[in-house]
């Protein structure tokens, strides 16, 4: 997360887009370790699937997936001269198809960030944005406070089961997990809709020690979709 700033409560939140015109020499800035959602204080990976009950559309995690993990890019041949070339075009649709596997539904701006890194680059340039978009076209999306999510042709679910990090270089901020996984921790941990400040107590759950007014926003919309299921299931 290398341009991936936070405002915590009161202060303007610092996105790429706020920053210098688009280059790739800059230094990344260094993530807020405590907007990143801890790999170790929420193991939920085991539970039984989300009840298919509600009339929100709900999805359990693949069998076998062990949680979310940022992908080795390492295997492919990366040519950065040869990017905008239209012969390059099948080794940057295989990246972006590796990175979907292994981590949709994902903020469009991440996807971004994992080929430009993979090529060397420290930022994400419009020129580079626009190249990867083209190789967008056959997924589906969803708009959320947070940005844009990618996800795979026909999966958009309004509840998906929460996928801890796999290691301390796949911690998530809040804003970079997917609505749906949050909704899905919630729905786990219906205890905490009675306490006083849910939305913090979801982030201490999560391993987030300073909840930034951005977080706390898209955890209260993450409780409201939670709650919407919670009361179908009473039906």
């Amino acid at each position: 997360h290398w341009d991936m700033g936070h405002e915590v409560e009161g202060i303007e939140e610092i996105r790429d887009e706020d920053l210098l015109p688009a280059i790739e020499i800059a230094p990344p800035p260094a993530a807020d370790e405590t907007e990143l959602v801890s790999s170790s204080d929420l193991s939920v990976p085991d539970a039984p699937a989300i009840p298919l009950t509600s009339p929100l559309a709900t999805e359990p995690t693949p069998a076998g997936n062990s949680g979310y993990r940022v992908t080795d890019l390492s295997t492919f041949k990366v040519e950065p001269d040869l990017f905008y070339e239209f012969a390059y075009r099948d080794t940057l649709k295989g990246m972006i198809e590796a990175v979907m596997d292994a981590e949709s539904p994902l903020p469009a701006d991440v996807l971004a960030q994992r080929i430009a890194r993979a090529h060397g680059w420290l930022r994400t340039g419009g020129r580079i944005r626009e190249r990867i978009d083209l190789h967008l076209r056959g997924y589906d999306t969803t708009s959320e406070s947070s940005g844009v999510f990618i996800w795979k042709k026909g999966q958009i679910v309004d509840v998906l089961r929460y996928r801890p990090s796999a290691n301390e270089e796949s911690r998530r901020a809040i804003a970079d997990i997917p609505l749906a996984e949050l909704a899905s921790v919630v729905i786990d941990n219906p205890d905490l809709l009675d306490m006083p400040d849910p939305a913090r107590e979801i982030a201490r759950l999560l391993g987030v020690k300073a909840l930034a007014a951005s977080a706390r926003v898209r955890l209260d919309e993450a409780i409201a979709r939670a709650r919407l299921h919670l009361a179908g299931q009473d039906r």
